[in-house]
């Protein structure tokens, strides 16, 4: 046996009825240009009534915006219907960039969590599709500092070559603001500052492994007198222990 599709049905032409007291499909006989909105003469299709539908675009308002993007921010007037409502958290699209609502402010300074765009302020919200990493940057006694923007995903690991317009940098830390670390890795939304320093050159990082690989025979390290004295001592021990036992 066959399945019956369920039929569809069309609610763009649904509108409430004054004769029957609900909402009903209509027939629109006439549509009529009312300054930014319209006018349409419609019919019911259940009782066959004719009345008029009056549809007019809400009136604006203008709301204050401060935008921050890293350590810039800039303030922006833009035109909002005057029954939007505004929340904490709430994302937006502007000038092609997504920014998150961080602050409400209300005419009497105070901050609330929600509010309506007749009822605001002030909107403080910062960008969120990307994220500004400071970065400092240390040669010997020598520092300057930039920031970059990335994904706030993006993560940053210590130890590793990172590539800068002024060469090829070692990132020595990362600080996310609550304190900092040489090891690991962290993301770009959770970096306060990058810390970088020149990566060693070829002469320094062969000395740097003979340094480390010091305490191998034959090898020339600080110290190495005072280490080969040890174990001749302990040799002799241990040889003297050696003939009391056997004696």
């Amino acid at each position: 046996m066959e399945e019956t599709a369920e039929e569809e049905v069309d609610l763009e032409n649904f509108a409430f009825c004054p004769t029957c007291k609900e909402e009903v499909s209509h027939q629109i006989l006439r549509t009529t240009e009312k300054g930014k909105g319209v006018d349409h003469l419609v019919q019911c299709d259940t009782c066959k009534g004719v009345h008029k539908i009056e549809l007019r675009p809400p009136k604006s308002t203008e709301v204050r915006f401060t935008l921050s993007e890293g350590a810039e921010s800039k303030q922006i007037i833009m035109e909002i219907d005057i029954d939007e409502v505004f929340s904490l958290g709430d994302q937006f699209e502007h000038d092609e960039y997504v920014w998150e609502i961080t602050r409400l402010e209300m005419p009497d300074a105070t901050s609330s969590d929600q509010v309506s765009a007749e009822g605001v302020r002030m909107i403080w919200a910062t960008r969120v599709d990307k994220v500004s990493v400071k970065l400092t940057f240390t040669d010997a006694d020598v520092s300057f500092s930039d920031s970059i923007m990335c994904e706030p995903d993006e993560e940053f690991h210590c130890g590793s070559i990172f590539e800068h317009s002024s060469g090829l940098w070692r990132i020595r830390a990362l600080h996310s603001g609550k304190g900092r670390t040489l090891n690991g890795k962290m993301k770009a939304a959770n970096i306060r500052r990058v810390f970088l320093h020149l990566p060693p050159t070829y002469e320094e990082a062969q000395e740097k492994r003979r340094l480390e690989r010091g305490r191998w025979k034959g090898q020339d390290f600080s110290g190495r007198e005072e280490h080969q004295e040890k174990i001749r001592a302990e040799n002799i021990r241990s040889k003297k222990i050696y003939r009391e036992r056997r004696e």
